[in-house]
């Protein structure tokens, strides 16, 4: 058993939804319609609109969901 104390009791489990432009570019990366660069800079913008929005609600822990 861990000694370890943490400020909270308890665990975010699963999955966050996927926004929808998100989507949107990895359906339009798969039809080779955008680059894996451009896929990449919708999925920071989206990970970083995830936290934006956990340290708005005063989540302790932030996590990208996944």
């Amino acid at each position: 058993m861990s000694n370890c104390k943490t400020p909270f009791r308890y665990d975010y489990v699963g999955s966050f939804l996927r926004p929808v432009k998100l989507k949107k570019a990895r359906a339009e990366f798969e039809e080779g319609r955008i680059g894996s660069a451009e896929l990449k800079v919708v999925e920071d913008e989206c990970i970083r609109e995830l936290v934006a929005k956990q340290k708005e609600l005063g989540y302790d822990v932030t996590t990208d969901g996944e």
